[in-house]
């Protein structure tokens, strides 16, 4: 008997600890996938992934500026907690969700599956754009902070470099193409290297906590928890708090990045969902004492904006110099979070090019079957990858010129991803209140799932709502957050090529999904 026909007599609904195999070829079988990649992950090395690829903790001294301007110390707490609690519901939705359908579309497959029969083509197409434009963005963003990190160590410790903008572009050039080298050189290896580099974030984060929690100067209690700062313009303290949100949200979001590698992950349908909602609670966690630790430590704030690296965007830095009282220790503390920068950065391009795969697969983006090509060993998507480097390599020459259009092509990545969560969410709970009932998956939110996705929607909608708005008021140029007009110019072009291509190419993920009456 053939793999073929073995797979074929797998009951769907069955489940168990030596049926792996199995449970993911049936798992591929239903939506109508050819399994091309091997599956090498395993919960503790696909937790350790996601865990990674957010390293949200490493990037709190460097997004925490515009919380600080819009919130103070207390409001960048307050608004994290908000946060927290309010995308919870999200994550553990896209975890049931990702039981279901463990594939690497995530998103736009879960919206085509679940979505009114009307409207699956093209909710799921628009869906699959959003979730592209989202990683990519979410990539370049990553790779612009830690190559500006890098620049910042040279102005720290070398009093006559002057820096030039080219210079930091170059890092960045340097931080994608590291990534793609990983990613391709040793792909077979990533599960085993997840491990090890997991056990380097926590020992760093530990050291970290400690240094400055003994050697920085702080503030009160009183002062951290108590200050609330009303940003430049802003009539209301509360609206204030609620336009920073995106830097906070950029530190928790992402976790789906284990739904991305779902076809790289054994018996994924009950792994996937469980490594999804551990990660997310070890992150945020992390990224919530990581939070609160800096804020203690901004006695010197001020001076530190007027430092030489102040001037250049990145007052962490010298915060770090301050808190050691040398040059060196806050400049070795910086390296070793912009060296975790970039290991997570790696991982977040594994999982992005996964999403630009699979959405090249189902002929949504053009020359979608040369982008779709993986390598013969099965272990990446090398086309999907080139992809990846090229936009970020595109993407960041706009550096050279405006920081501030580049930082718009960012906020897109928090503003589109929330979208893609709430169209997805809109799609199950469809389908839980009118539509045909949930296919059969080991993790499930049961009888809780309409209640939570309701709330997840709310949540997404109240985010979305302020995302876009500026910074501060009165709205310039340089202060105007021009991530819906991004958005907007996304979607234009999407439903340009979906008009002129797609709508003759691309049927959605549901056509090819093998159903059972029930």
């Amino acid at each position: 008997m053939s793999n073929d026909q073995k797979f074929a007599e797998v009951e769907l609904t069955s489940y168990g600890p030596q049926q792996d195999a199995f449970n993911d070829a049936a798992d591929m079988q239903r939506m109508g996938k050819k399994q091309a990649f091997q599956r090498n992950f395993q919960f503790v090395s696909i937790a350790a992934f996601s865990v990674v690829a957010i390293a949200g903790w490493c990037y709190v001294p460097g997004t925490s500026t515009p919380a600080l301007s819009n919130g103070g110390t207390g409001g960048i707490i307050v608004i994290f907690l908000i946060n927290w609690v309010g995308l919870t519901f999200v994550v553990v939705s896209l975890a049931e969700m990702a039981s279901i359908a463990p594939t690497a579309g995530g998103q736009y497959h879960w919206s085509s599956e679940f979505a009114p029969p009307s409207m699956q083509k093209f909710i799921s197409y628009l869906s699959g754009w959003l979730s592209s434009i989202a990683w990519l963005s979410g990539n370049a963003g990553g790779m612009f902070i830690s190559g500006s990190a890098m620049q910042g160590l040279i102005v720290a410790t070398q009093p006559n470099y002057v820096p030039e903008p080219y210079q930091g572009y170059l890092f960045v050039v340097m931080v994608a193409t590291f990534a793609l080298l990983v990613n391709t050189l040793l792909a077979r290896h990533l599960p085993r290297l997840e491990g090890i580099v997991f056990v380097f974030f926590i020992l760093a984060f530990m050291a970290t906590l400690v240094v400055l929690w003994v050697l920085a100067p702080r503030l009160t209690a009183a002062e951290v928890f108590t200050t609330f700062t009303k940003g430049e313009g802003w009539d209301s303290l509360g609206i204030s708090l609620l336009v920073s949100q995106g830097a906070i949200m950029f530190l928790i979001v992402g976790s789906d990045a284990t739904a991305h590698m779902a076809e790289e992950t054994k018996n994924a349908s009950t792994v996937v969902p469980k490594a999804m909602i551990t990660s997310y609670f070890v992150n945020a966690g992390l990224g919530f004492v990581m939070t609160v630790t800096f804020c203690f430590v901004l006695k010197d704030y001020d001076a530190a904006v007027d430092s030489p690296v102040g001037a250049i965007g990145l007052p962490y830095i010298q915060v770090f110099i301050n808190a050691t009282g040398s040059v060196a220790g806050g400049s070795a503390l910086i390296a070793i979070l912009t060296i975790l920068q970039v290991l997570g950065i790696v991982n977040w391009t594994a999982s992005c090019a996964r999403q630009i795969f699979a959405f090249a697969r189902d002929k949504g983006f053009p020359f979608g079957s040369w982008i779709a090509k993986v390598n013969e060993a099965g272990t990446y998507p090398i086309n999907s990858l080139i992809v990846v480097w090229a936009y970020v390599v595109l993407i960041n020459l706009i550096t050279l010129g405006s920081i501030v259009a580049f930082e718009a092509i960012v906020s897109l990545q928090i503003l589109a991803l929330m979208s893609t969560y709430l169209v997805s969410l809109g799609c199950i709970v469809w389908r839980r209140l009118f539509g045909l009932p949930l296919p059969a998956s080991p993790w499930t939110l049961g009888k809780l799932g309409l209640p939570i996705n309701i709330i997840g929607i709310a949540y997404c909608l109240f985010l979305i709502i302020f995302l876009p708005w500026p910074g501060a008021v009165p709205v310039t140029p340089d202060t105007m957050n021009w991530a819906s007009v991004m958005f907007g110019g996304i979607m234009l072009i999407a439903g340009i090529y979906y008009v002129l291509h797609a709508r003759k190419e691309y049927k959605g993920p549901v056509m090819y999904v093998k159903t059972r009456e029930l």
